[in-house]
């Protein structure tokens, strides 16, 4: 895997916090690509399940105009809850009800999402072996 991309991405819409640090890792073709997204402190826990589709469903739309490999899970969305004193903190691997943004929302407040997902815990290491960083 290659890090792509690494920036802190700007949430759209209203109540939702301030963002998140986004990692953004591709590999060969037909490679799912590996999405890691970082809560940020001040953001004070904001990362859940369905925000998680709204911020997906964004990343989709930003990196990804032609749309996302042809494979049973065609993105890997990892969130990290860093530590607040020491360690690796916590990560969570998120699965979507689908993997192509659709429009929600009433009047001029439209966003993006892939729904809500559900989430499974990760180790550091499973990480480490997705992301090809150890």
């Amino acid at each position: 895997m290659n890090l792509t991309h690494e920036y802190m991405h700007h949430r759209t819409g209203y109540g939702l916090g301030s963002g998140c640090w986004i990692r953004l890792y591709k590999g060969a073709d037909g490679d799912a690509p590996v999405v890691v997204c970082e809560e940020l402190p001040e953001a004070g826990g904001v990362l859940t399940r369905e925000a998680a589709g709204y911020l997906a469903a964004e990343i989709i739309r930003d990196h990804f105009p032609d749309g996302l490999p042809e494979l049973e899970r065609p993105m890997l969305w990892i969130e990290h809850r860093p530590a607040r004193r020491r360690g690796p903190g916590k990560f969570f691997l998120h699965t979507f009800p689908s993997y192509v943004p659709r429009l929600v929302g009433a009047g001029f407040v439209r966003r993006v999402t892939l729904g809500t997902s559900r989430r499974e815990p990760l180790d550091p290491a499973e990480v480490a072996t997705l992301t090809r960083e150890v």
